[in-house]
């Protein structure tokens, strides 16, 4: 795989002197949020977040040099498309990598013990709280079953273990079971875990990333959407059909970027035909997204959309429908995808309201929340582009009117918001179905009248 600069922030602790606390919530107002945005926490998640981006595209990315130099964040091919998709049998699957796919197979399981709850019910199925019960009682278990020898024989003199401070983040990644819901905040909490199993070293850089990508993370998300389908979860914190999606946001991002096979140019679209990779307009496609679903996990998500939802696609899902009609194609998509995350999952409060701060992931860099045995968190550089607290924006596409990169990661200053705070993205937002097709007959595979019912985004020119 194509080698990707690892960011300081994502140098494996020495856990002989590394010093475990627990993990506590910290985001309790607006002022909290604002201060996780400028956070080693925040900064850690997402460089681990560019990292493993950079790792499952085709195209040599530098997720540290070149975003600070303000440049583009894709150069010249490295691989072959094929090389880096979600079945691709080249991907090389490390022992700790194994493990942590066993594990999360090993949680599905549970769910046959748990049948869901025959009785009349409104929303979740009061099921799932067994199964997360059996999961927490069990997961001390499966975490010395599955993690490395090095942070199961972890006993600290102060403190708390290693163990025990990574279980938090993976009892958080399942949903909640007060609510009887999952969304974008408990899959960041996974990405926290994977993080976190990382930081202690258990995954090596340069060699586990695709596997991480492209073997873990599917094998959570086909967890998670059995969960969903079988519990009935509610979405958590959904902005219904104006949401990107009901449950989830990293496979679009990595979905995404498994498709960049050429760098983005301002309204030139790319030769699908030299890279043989689908058009973004082809999510629209059942055909195409039944093909590809296996393939990509962009269109893994799409498919899993197809499966629980009826009616035509630009209806249920205008957003994406919306992105679908980028010219500029899948590497326009990518970078406006992490726009998009920064902003609608780590900048929301409803999304990380809960979650929770310790040495992993500290809320200042300061000895009392990060310790002296974690220098890494101090005097680095910001090239996540997140020197200012995130202003709220809508849920549309963020990046529907911004210029294409190199300025998608750059701060966001006070003279790109109204008197509100608003940035001024998404005026004269559209209803999808004013727009025109997002590529030829993607109208009607999308189940639209004929006629050019639809407008399309004001990106994609």
């Amino acid at each position: 795989m194509p080698q990707v600069p690892l960011h300081p922030l994502l140098k494996p602790f020495d856990l002989s002197i590394h010093i475990f606390k627990p993990s506590e919530k910290r985001i309790h107002s607006q002022a909290d949020l604002d201060h996780f945005n400028v956070s080693p926490a925040y900064n850690r998640i997402v460089a681990f977040l560019n990292h493993l981006n950079a790792s499952v595209s085709p195209l040599a990315i530098s997720s540290l040099q070149q975003e600070a130099a303000g440049e583009s964040t894709f150069s010249m091919p490295a691989i072959s498309p094929e090389k880096v998709y979600t079945n691709s049998p080249t991907i090389q699957v490390s022992q700790p990598v194994q493990q942590i796919v066993d594990l999360i197979q090993e949680l599905e399981q549970f769910i046959a013990e748990c049948p869901p709850d025959t009785g009349p019910r409104r929303f979740g199925n009061v099921a799932f709280r067994t199964w997360h019960k059996v999961a927490e009682e069990r997961i001390p278990e499966l975490l010395d079953k599955h993690l490395s020898t090095e942070i199961i024989c972890h006993k600290p003199t102060t403190g708390i273990s290693a163990k025990a401070e990574v279980t938090t983040y993976l009892m958080g990644s399942f949903g909640s079971a007060q609510r009887l819901d999952y969304g974008t905040g408990h899959e960041l909490s996974f990405l926290a875990f994977l993080c976190a199993i990382w930081l202690l070293g258990s995954f090596i850089p340069g060699r586990d990333e695709q596997a991480i990508v492209l073997r873990v993370i599917p094998t959570y998300l086909h967890l998670i959407r059995t969960l969903v389908k079988t519990y009935t979860l509610e979405p958590a914190g959904s902005h219904g059909v104006w949401g990107l999606d009901d449950h989830s946001f990293l496979p679009y991002i990595f979905g995404s970027a498994q498709l960049t096979t050429q760098a983005p140019q301002p309204g030139v679209e790319p030769d699908y035909r030299k890279t043989k990779v689908p058009k973004p307009g082809d999510v629209a496609k059942p055909m195409i997204v039944d093909e590809w679903r296996e393939k990509n996990l962009y269109f893994g998500a799409i498919g899993f959309i197809n499966d629980v939802k009826k009616g035509p696609f630009w209806e249920h899902s205008p957003i994406l429908f919306d992105i679908s009609g980028v010219k500029e194609g899948w590497g326009k998509i990518n970078i406006g995808m992490i726009k998009m995350y920064k902003a609608e999952v780590l900048g929301k409060f409803p999304v990380v309201q809960h979650f929770p701060f310790g040495s992993i992931f500290p809320w200042t860099s300061g000895l009392d929340d990060s310790n002296a045995s974690n220098p890494n968190l101090e005097n680095i550089p910001d090239t996540t582009g997140t020197s200012t607290p995130h202003p709220q924006v809508t849920t549309r596409a963020p990046w529907a009117k911004q210029p294409l990169a190199p300025t998608f990661d750059k701060p966001i200053t006070s003279s790109q918001q109204d008197g509100r705070g608003v940035i001024d993205l998404v005026a004269g937002t559209k209803a999808p179905w004013t727009r025109a097709p997002a590529a030829p007959g993607a109208a009607q595979d999308a189940g639209m009248p004929e006629g050019g019912v639809i407008a399309k985004a004001p990106w994609a020119k």
